[in-house]
């Protein structure tokens, strides 16, 4: 025979000992709000003893955010419903938060739930985790776009500014490439200039059709207004406005009616000075983002070298044109005096010569007194033809070298001259350019400067010539005047640089700098 199966307890103490071992957080609450029973799990969970917990109504135990959501669900169990699956939070005695999902069974005719919860905190602490792991990983991606995107408009720019294209190609590819970019509706690049003026030199989009690029006009308004242009300007920083809307001033009314919301504005800087200013508009609600400022500067950088290398080209084919210019001149000037000096006195000579010639041998008595005429012209031919090359070059230099050059510059000053070169035999080219910067420095003190005592030095620093030349004079000499303009030509060509010091009562400096990497000594001479 089989034995009889257990029996199912139905005791209500039997069900109480389920209810109290359970691990689930199990609860009996009535329709009014508050808890009838709570298990001790549910209790442990809370962190409230029991009577706290049943003399509450259970919402002052739910997360602030979620106590609506938790009346709706009420509400739902009040008509009868059963509910399977809501979450909401908790907030416990220790002032921590956690999950709790919730399966019920309502009891309409009896006015209460009975209600079982699980502590689901690490599974949707785990979830968030998830979530914010995929959101970086499409954050990282857009960043990783954005950025190779970004780096393709910088080669685009790049092999522009590589290849010398024009200014206006640059400026208008610079444009089009931020624009794109930061997708925003205008682009503008403006240049300042030295009259407080600025030129519009470059754009994408027209917000504005009344100013095309090539347009110049003042910045008093956009001064007294605040406008990015000219804060740009003033301050020398990148600026922006991040609504419009709260902008004073009639420029700021019509830009609002262009539909513009926000700008900004980054310097561009070329070789330590302010050029000018490029500027992005946006329609959007929001302001321009934080990094605005920052990627624009990447690509402003590109423009100062570009611009900086068009000046360079500039400086050097005019630099070129006034050497090309004065070397003309010179031997214009060589042949004239040639020919009004001592080519003169030589032809004399010749026919002179030529007469005491016929005199002789007629046996005339002129003719001693006849060569004696053609020596006088000889020798002042002789004379003027020293005199001319020593305009060109002193011998004393060819012979002597740069020391024995000043110290013969030096002689013929109406005030003391130091000679202080302190270098031996330099190349021919080397050589005679440092020359002409003394000479053309002393030359300035002696008309110019009123000074009392002059000073040359030159030594060699960092494999370069440094040629310095100082007086004590009133100072004020101008790095623009012809003389001075025509050493910076001379140095040029052998990639030297002048510099000028002159300040008012302060003496003036002419310093030189020709590098000697890549000459060979002339040893022959």
């Amino acid at each position: 025979m089989g034995r009889d199966p257990p029996s199912v307890p139905q005791s209500e103490s039997e069900l109480e000992g389920l209810f109290d071992l359970s691990l689930d957080l199990l609860c009996i609450a009535g329709f009014d709000g508050y808890f009838k029973r709570v298990n001790p799990s549910l209790a442990r969970t809370f962190g409230y003893r029991r009577q706290e917990l049943l003399s509450r109504p259970w919402l002052d135990f739910v997360h602030p955010d979620d106590v609506q959501s938790s009346r709706d669900v009420l509400a739902y169990l009040v008509r009868g419903n059963d509910v399977i699956g809501f979450e909401h939070r908790i907030i416990c005695a220790d002032g921590s938060v956690r999950w709790l999902q919730w399966n019920t069974r309502t009891m309409p005719e009896r006015g209460f739930v009975y209600g079982a919860a699980r502590d689901v905190t690490d599974r949707r602490r785990a979830d968030a985790e998830l979530h914010e792991a995929q959101r970086m990983v499409e954050a990282s991606r857009d960043e990783l776009r954005v950025l190779a995107e970004e780096q393709a408009a910088l080669r685009r720019v790049a092999t522009l500014v590589a290849r010398e294209s024009s200014p206006t190609q640059v400026f208008a590819a610079v444009a089009e490439e931020v624009g794109r970019l930061l997708r925003v509706d205008h682009t503008a690049m403006v240049r300042y200039e030295p009259d407080g003026t600025a030129t519009l030199v470059g754009a994408l989009g027209e917000p504005d059709p009344g100013t095309p690029v090539g347009t110049r006009r003042t910045l008093e308004r956009e001064r007294v207004e605040g406008h990015v242009v000219a804060l740009v300007l003033d301050t020398g920083r990148p600026a922006r406005i991040d609504d419009f809307a709260k902008a004073p001033g009639a420029l700021a009314a019509y830009t609002r009616t262009l539909g513009i919301r926000s700008a900004v504005g980054t310097p561009i800087v070329v070789e330590g000075r302010l050029w000018g200013v490029m500027f992005a508009l946006s329609r959007r609600a929001e302001p321009l983002p934080a990094d605005t400022e920052a990627r624009i500067g990447e690509f402003t950088e590109l423009v100062a070298t570009a611009i900086s290398n068009i000046q360079a080209r500039s400086e050097l084919a005019a630099s070129r044109a006034r050497i090309v210019a004065a070397t003309d001149e010179e031997r214009r000037r060589v042949v004239r005096d040639l020919h009004d000096g001592a080519q003169q006195r030589l032809v004399h000579t010749v026919i002179t010569l030529k007469l005491a010639r016929r005199a002789l041998q007629s046996q005339e008595d002129a003719a001693p007194a006849l060569v004696t005429e053609a020596l006088d012209h000889a020798q002042q031919a002789t004379t003027e033809l020293r005199e001319l090359a020593h305009g060109i070059l002193p011998t004393v230099l060819t012979r002597g070298g740069l020391r024995a050059g000043v110290e013969e510059l030096a002689s013929r000053m109406s005030l003391p001259v130091e000679n202080g070169v302190a270098v031996g035999r330099l190349p021919a080219a080397v050589e005679s350019t440092a020359y002409f910067v003394v000479s053309e420095a002393l030359t300035n003190v002696a008309k110019h400067a009123r000074a009392k005592h002059a000073k040359v030095t030159a030594r060699i620093e960092d494999d370069s010539l440094a040629v310095h030349v100082r007086d004590d004079g009133m100072g004020g000499a101008r790095p623009d005047g012809s003389g001075l303009v025509g050493l910076a030509d001379r140095l040029a060509t052998l990639d030297g640089r002048l510099q000028v010091e002159s300040p008012a009562d302060g003496g003036t400096l002419i310093a030189a700098a020709i590098p000697l990497a890549g000459w060979a000594p002339d040893l022959g001479r």
